[in-house]
């Protein structure tokens, strides 16, 4: 899906959406609500599951309202399947995962983790990925296996910079860092902290960068915890107070919570024991408007832990009953959400596979099981833009058989039907020699193949090779004494793209280069580079 297919009043609230989500403004919601109607207006599913992602991302983002996030992303997954939106569907099971994990389901979390970086295999330039590495790197930071913990955030920041369009772009790079930091806080590497906290720092160089992304609750636990371990007393001071004070005024997300958790025992272990019991206090209010098990249950251990600490014994009996108490709960809670996610798990299987069937239908030819010309336009789009980026080559190819209208009329269609899916294995097989070769069946007996990223020779060289093992292929029918062999011309046009480069225009070079070869050479192949044919073009011609 590209926005800019739509009309200005979807392009305009795509624009405000994503400045709303990339300022982390209030707004953010409203507008997500107001894309969500817009889109229902057009009856585009496409679109309505992108709106409905963006919504359910926008109440993770800013709200601790966990039915409307959890609502909205079922729906933006519903509608995605349906179209076969990979990238924002990975998106949907790293917000599921992150849900899993709050309710302390680790196991299904990684699962929808991978699930999503698995839906990422087809986006070689997605950021995505670095979503779910950056997670996974969470639950091994979260037991104990903090260098497993630092490699997958190693991994997140590489794939995350592989996209600078998206909108929490700086914010995402800013908290590969902060992850950084802990990791090697934990590991006693303090020049490794130091060089974190001046990559945090650099980062409000970049115009794009917002500043407010510094104020929020990760970065100043981070930050706080780093100066602390340092021995920096002044700059620990500093983000202690402002830390508190964005506690104070419950200015966190659903997100937030375990840090502010792992805050409140920084405290105690430095000796803050009251501003721990304020966090404690502050949280269980949050905590009525949730009703999550695991984060009440870990909510009444740190309670524990701190009134252990500052020896309540009174207060700490109250907080082991409410342990126990939740302890109950969450072991009926995560059989429950285990149930529903993997019912849920279950369902979108079942769903993508009945879409997957139906998409190889739509896009399959029957007879060869090539694709078909609209699969042939959707991946041409896609690679023609890639090139035209990298400045690579790219190489169409249209082949027909010789004679073929002749070969129907004397062996019959059944015989004609057989030499066309013989070719197509020959096509296939070499598919699946290189990453590079992709085929289609463009209509009767023309084949389209294109050539990724090849040097003239090393189109020929496929070409040839094609070409021979076609030639090799003996038919059997009662209207022959011998088997029928098989022989095919080839037009190919090999160039970078230009913008505004289509596959039509290579098509055309490609087809008069064919038309050639059939008037003169039949059963040869020709390699033009030129759009525009001439006679100098066609002076220029490799042959086969």
């Amino acid at each position: 899906m590209n926005i800019k297919d739509y009309d200005r009043e979807i392009q305009t609230l795509n624009s405000e959406m994503m400045l709303a989500r990339s300022s982390m403004s209030s707004s953010y919601i409203g507008i997500c609500n107001r894309f969500v109607r817009a889109a229902k207006r057009l009856d585009d599913n496409s679109l309505v599951g992108y709106a409905y992602y963006y919504l359910a991302d926008a109440y993770y983002l800013l709200s601790t309202d966990y039915r409307k996030f959890n609502m909205n992303l079922l729906k933006a997954i519903e509608y995605l399947q349906m179209e076969g939106d990979a990238e924002h569907l990975a998106r949907c099971y790293n917000l599921l995962g992150i849900d899993s994990l709050n309710h302390g389901n680790y196991e299904l979390a990684i699962d929808f983790f991978l699930k999503g970086i698995k839906y990422c295999e087809d986006l070689p330039d997605s950021g995505v990925p670095g979503f779910m590495f950056f997670n996974i790197g969470h639950v091994y930071y979260r037991f104990g296996d903090v260098k497993t913990a630092l490699s997958y955030i190693r991994s997140a920041y590489k794939h995350i910079r592989k996209n600078r369009k998206e909108s929490l772009y700086y914010r995402n790079i800013l908290y590969c860092h902060c992850f950084e930091a802990d990791c090697y806080i934990r590991l006693g590497k303090p020049d490794s902290v130091r060089k974190c906290l001046e990559a945090m720092d650099k980062l409000a160089n970049y115009q794009e960068f917002n500043e407010e992304y510094l104020l929020g609750l990760p970065i100043l636990d981070t930050k706080m915890r780093a100066y602390y371990y340092l021995g920096d007393e002044k700059r620990f001071e500093y983000y202690f107070k402002m830390l508190n004070g964005l506690i104070k005024d419950r200015k966190f997300s659903l997100d937030d919570m375990v840090d502010v958790y792992n805050t409140a025992r920084f405290y105690l272990e430095i000796g803050k024991e009251k501003e721990a019991i304020k966090v404690a206090h502050i949280t269980e209010q949050e905590l009525d408007d949730l009703n999550i098990a695991n984060l009440r249950l870990n909510h009444a251990k740190l309670r524990c832990e701190i009134y252990e600490r500052v020896n309540d014994p009174e207060a700490r009996t109250r907080a082991l009953e409410d342990f126990y108490r939740y302890t109950l709960e969450f072991e009926k809670e995560k059989m429950v959400n285990y149930k529903f996610f993997a019912a849920m798990r279950t369902k979108l299987s079942n769903v993508e596979k009945e879409n997957d069937k139906l998409m190889r239908q739509a896009e399959t030819d029957q007879l060869t099981g090539l694709g078909n010309r609209y699969s042939l336009n959707r991946y041409a789009e896609t690679a023609f833009e890639k090139a035209c980026e990298k400045g690579h080559y790219l190489a169409v190819e249209i082949l027909d058989v010789d004679d073929f209208k002749h070969f129907n009329d004397r062996y019959g269609h059944q015989v004609g039907d057989m030499c066309l899916k013989q070719i197509s294995k020959a096509i296939i097989d070499i598919c699946e020699h290189s990453k590079g070769i992709h085929a289609f069946r463009y209509g009767g007996d023309e084949f389209i193949i294109i050539y990724e990223s090849m040097s003239d020779k090393k189109v020929l060289d496929y070409a040839v090779k094609l070409r021979e093992r076609i030639g090799n292929i003996a038919l059997e029918s009662e209207m022959a004494d011998e088997g029928i062999t098989i022989s095919i011309s080839q037009g190919i046009r090999n160039s970078v793209p230009k913008e505004t480069t289509k596959l039509w225009d290579y098509m055309y070079a490609a087809d008069n280069a064919l038309y050639q070869v059939k008037e003169s050479r039949k059963g040869e192949i020709a390699l033009i580079h030129n759009a525009v044919i001439s006679q100098k073009s066609l002076d220029e011609v490799k042959h086969s």
